[in-house]
């Protein structure tokens, strides 16, 4: 599908900001009935240009104790991919996994509200002779940026240390809400699959046989965005149809201000969808780009700056990451706090190796 000016103008346009109302487009992009944007829409998402809207959940904000999120990066004989992935989902407390498209690493992103019990969970995987591994501890946001239609394909190399104002932290808490289970379980909807409750009324009664009424999922909705657990409502915009994309992921080191400026500087205003955070004096950033540039791109990245370090790793497609929510499980309703059965995940990884062994 290639795209007209007005469906670049109207990916553009919802990709900075979800809220415009289908009228507000409609006088925008000049249409004559009000209904043309939602076909559009429609038309679009099929084309694989647009998922969501969702909404990013500060879970470091629902309740008493605060959780971690850990990112590692695991290496490995690629012969083992098999069981590395077994192994590493015995973890349960997994949200994505990416695998490198050379198959000999996997990008994990776990939450967990201790970091050292499930670094350990990982030494006994390393110890058995399966992986190598580092990991990167955060309680920061992600920050994410639509790709502009009409922006340049290249992102440009300079000026890319300008200073940036960015609050990384979320907001601090300030009440002790009280959560119930169709609150987290709507917290799950909103941050990987809809926030439309006809939708979240027709899942929740497929999946699990169970009736909400709107009334209900619109007041823990509610409930959520007014307590400010719920934050920047945005629509996934991919540059080009989602499956024809270059997908790669790009770690930066260094002094702690510089790499900010760069990883927020980094393909400001381009046709890339980039999403990106700071554990730590590391950066992240993930991007989707054309299969063209892609390749290039990370070869021109890699030592071109002499006061940082980056490192360029191409992933396999993006819809290949496995990606699931937070398990609500692993939230206690009387006691208001998350916790995670680490005993458990040794015994499954045990089990696992003991299996393989034999």
């Amino acid at each position: 599908m290639s795209l007209t000016e007005s469906e670049k103008k109207l990916l553009t346009l919802i990709g900075e900001d979800s809220s415009l109302s289908a009228s507000q487009l409609q006088y925008q992009l000049q249409y004559k009935r009000v209904n043309t944007v939602s076909k559009k829409m429609r038309d679009l998402e099929k084309a694989e240009y647009i998922r969501g809207p969702y909404y990013d959940i500060n879970l470091n904000a629902v309740g008493k104790n605060r959780i971690h999120n850990v990112f590692a990066e695991i290496k490995f004989d690629p012969r083992q991919y098999d069981a590395v992935l077994e192994l590493v989902t015995c973890i349960d407390c997994w949200e994505w996994m990416i695998p490198t498209i050379q198959g000999d690493t996997l990008f994990v992103f776990f939450r967990s509200n201790y970091y050292s019990y499930l670094t350990r969970l990982l030494s006994v995987i390393k110890k058995a002779g399966f992986i190598e591994y580092q990991t990167y501890s955060s309680q920061n946001r992600w920050f994410m940026q639509n790709p502009n239609f009409f922006g340049s394909i290249s992102p440009p190399i300079t000026n890319l240390f300008k200073d940036v104002s960015i609050d990384l932290a979320y907001p601090k808490k300030t009440d002790d809400t009280q959560w119930r289970f169709i609150d987290l379980k709507v917290m799950q909807y909103l941050q990987v699959q809809t926030c439309n409750i006809s939708e979240i009324q027709r899942m929740e009664k497929r999946e699990y046989g169970r009736f909400w009424r709107r009334s209900q999922i619109k007041y823990s909705i509610e409930k959520i965005i007014n307590t400010g657990i719920a934050e920047r409502k945005h629509y996934n915009i991919s540059p080009y149809p989602r499956s024809k994309c270059y997908a790669f992921l790009l770690l930066v080191e260094g002094d702690t201000a510089d790499v900010l400026q760069f990883i927020a500087n980094f393909a400001q205003g381009c046709r890339i969808y980039k999403a990106f955070t700071m554990c730590k004096d590391t950066g992240f950033v993930w991007c989707w780009t054309s299969p063209q540039l892609g390749p290039e791109l990370m070869y021109t990245l890699e030592g071109l700056y002499p006061r940082i370090h980056t490192r360029c790793l191409q992933v396999k497609s993006i819809y290949h990451p496995q990606r699931k929510s937070f398990e609500d499980e692993h939230f206690d309703f009387e006691t208001q706090r998350w916790t995670f059965p680490f005993t458990k995940y040794k015994e499954q990884i045990e089990t696992v190796m003991e299996k393989r062994k034999g």
